[in-house]
């Protein structure tokens, strides 16, 4: 590596400091992220917009999301992951408190298009930075703990946001959001070193085009994977918190703990499926049984009289199912390219925003038009889809790309 800089030496410490700072960097973005499905019947209530329009602040977060992961191994190559991680977290702060001083709705919609942004900054590249650190025997771990600080995001924020919007108003909970984003990006310069050479990257950053990347049937398969894991997460996590509040008709208080219960279990989730995705070798087949629990979901197709417990069962199950499944595919990536995977990561990303920009307007669309029900069938099929379809493919396949292309 140039200068003979080691990984750990990147990282400004030891690797796992540097897995821990990016995990805890996509973590405070992912708090705002999450702000708003808690508070989706507040912006339909109290600001007058429809299911779709709401929706919609998901979606546009997500088509700037998409964006930037697209050309996030550009800039992966050209500035480093620490940079952009760093900015990502200036700008998402930034995002967040201009949201909160918001009236006009093109705004809301602009502030969270650029909080997308922010988070594309900071996703691929944690991504890249994590497998970068570790050797390629531990990169479903490390990713693993990167998604585990993801997931305690979105905890933070369906523990808390409803809680505080009661207390203070909905604004309150994007300012404090905000400045801990912003708080975050002089942890990380200061923990891993944002202020390193360019040089330092170029050797290992991505080189294969996307041409290149797009030849092999395994990733093709691990993209559309992607797609539909993502098109059922988004709609896991951004549509239960309203459902549970309009047709189940939970208090405030029992929201929260059934959402942020279900947002808890993103943890176990994460750092397991990255655990014996490393154990076994075989990452796609620990995603087919995420996949197969977040069948569960066909509990709220059927029913809206469910009682809190069983209500919160079946979330924090399919949570747990979809979360369990998506998490080992992201390390695919490496574990097909090595270290030239900043590319490939970044171009995974785009497809996986993709399937939940998708998600989330189609989502408030069905809501809109047919009820929770409708939308709750939609998502049970696509969980069907990928345990039964693209992922089997996707693990039959691998054994044969790697062989023909000799990805490590």
């Amino acid at each position: 590596m140039g200068g003979g800089a080691t990984a750990a030496e990147r990282a400004g410490r030891q690797p796992w400091v540097g897995v821990a700072g990016a995990a805890v960097s996509i973590g405070l973005l992912y708090v705002p992220v999450f702000a708003v499905p808690p508070l989706i019947t507040t912006f339909i209530d109290d600001l007058g917009l429809s299911h779709p329009e709401a929706g919609a602040l998901m979606s546009v977060f997500l088509g700037g999301f998409l964006v930037t992961s697209a050309v996030s191994g550009r800039l992966i190559a050209r500035f480093g992951p620490t940079r952009l991680i760093v900015g990502g977290l200036l700008l998402g702060g930034a995002a967040s408190i201009s949201f909160a001083l918001t009236e006009a709705g093109y705004l809301f919609l602009l502030w969270r298009a650029m909080l997308g942004v922010a988070v594309g900054l900071a996703y691929a590249p944690g991504m890249t930075f994590v497998t970068w650190l570790l050797p390629v025997r531990r990169a479903n771990l490390g990713v693993g703990v990167f998604l585990c600080g993801l997931s305690s995001g979105i905890v933070v924020s369906f523990f808390s946001t409803r809680l505080l919007a009661e207390a203070l108003g909905w604004r309150w909970p994007f300012w404090i959001f905000g400045a801990a984003a912003l708080a975050g990006a002089a942890l990380f310069r200061a923990v891993c070193g944002a202020g390193q050479s360019r040089d330092g990257h170029r050797d290992t950053t991505d080189r294969i085009p996307i041409r290149a990347l797009l030849a092999s049937p395994t990733f093709r398969l691990l993209l559309a994977a992607l797609f539909v894991a993502m098109f059922v997460l988004y709609g896991v996590f951004t549509w239960v918190a309203p459902y549970l509040d309009e047709s189940a008709g939970f208090s405030a208080a029992q929201i929260s703990f059934a959402a942020g219960l279900m947002a808890l279990t993103g943890i176990p989730a994460s750092l397991g499926s990255g655990w014996l995705a490393s154990r076994t070798g075989r990452p796609l087949a620990v995603a087919l049984a995420g996949h197969c629990l977040s069948l569960l979901l066909v509990v709220f197709a059927l029913s809206s009289s469910l009682p809190l417990a069983g209500a919160t069962a079946v979330a924090t199950l399919s949570a747990f199912g979809v979360t369990f499944g998506t998490s080992p595919m992201y390390a695919v990536p490496a574990l097909l390219f090595g270290r030239a995977a900043g590319g490939a990561s970044g171009l995974a990303a785009a497809v996986a925003m993709t399937g939940a920009v998708t998600s989330t307007y189609a989502g408030g669309w069905i809501v809109g038009a047919s009820g929770y029900g409708a939308a709750f069938w939609v998502y049970t099929a696509a969980a069907a889809a990928a345990a039964l379809v693209i992922v089997p493919l996707a693990a039959r396949s691998m054994h044969r790309s790697r062989a023909t292309t000799g990805a490590r």
